[in-house]
């Protein structure tokens, strides 16, 4: 059998498992989230087309590297490790990353006041969360934030509503993490912690805005079959 025959159709098994999870997250409406939440769509379709090509050589190859010549074993050898690859990516978890603190920007506040305690600085003992209503309407129906103590168990956990008014959210005693979930964006971490020499030399009213920027390197992960990744990442900064 001729051998580029042969690298044309262990190519395409190659392609087949990442053409099946495209049709899938073009009925589930995936496509539609990460095509219309980003002002240069073609990005994200440039990363489907290089996984696509990617998965194809891999498929080839290993169709030309085991110089099979029927087409329908050269099929089965080209699916077989594109598509180990993407049942490894659906099968890694999310966890919420550790975020920086940036100086300014801004969706929703995290509102308090900072004092100085034997030379360090820290959050004071109750703090108020204010969540700017253009974020949430309409986009952040399963939104929530987390309180968790230094063990990492939960304090409270606070929906955030799409009403136009949502209103403030008081971070209970004992938070030493906040984590932020929703919006089409990754779980992100706060370390309370770790803010002290972040916050203002000056004392009075400490803001954290919280914003969420869209990162293509998810959009290749996405490609490449993590499911569970999403197209934005969290940020905050220090309001200055």
């Amino acid at each position: 059998m001729n051998r580029v025959v042969i690298a044309a159709v262990g190519g395409f098994g190659g392609t087949a498992p990442s053409l099946v999870d495209k049709a899938q997250a073009l009925y589930s409406g995936d496509v539609e989230k990460w095509l219309t939440t980003t002002a240069n769509p073609w990005i994200s379709v440039a990363c489907a087309l290089g996984a696509i090509s990617v998965f194809f050589v891999i498929g080839a190859a290993i169709a030309l590297i085991y110089r099979e010549q029927q087409l329908q074993k050269a099929l089965l050898l080209g699916i077989g490790a594109p598509a180990l690859i993407m049942a490894a990516a659906q099968g890694s978890s999310v966890n919420p990353k550790p975020i920086e603190i940036q100086p300014s920007a801004s969706l929703f506040s995290i509102v308090g006041a900072a004092y100085a305690q034997d030379g360090d600085r820290s959050l004071p003992p109750r703090v108020e969360l204010k969540v700017n209503p253009g974020w949430t309407q309409g986009e952040c129906q399963t939104c929530d934030i987390k309180f968790l103590s230094g063990d990492g168990q939960i304090i409270s956990s606070e929906p955030l509503s799409a009403s136009p008014a949502p209103g403030a959210v008081n971070v209970p005693l004992g938070t030493e993490t906040i984590v932020l979930s929703g919006a089409n964006a990754n779980s992100a971490a706060i370390d309370v912690r770790s803010l002290g020499a972040k916050l203002p030399q000056t004392q009075g009213p400490v803001t954290l805005d919280v914003n969420v920027n869209r990162s293509y390197w998810n959009d290749l992960s996405r490609s490449f079959g993590a499911k569970a990744v999403q197209p934005y990442d969290f940020s905050v900064d220090v309001a200055r």
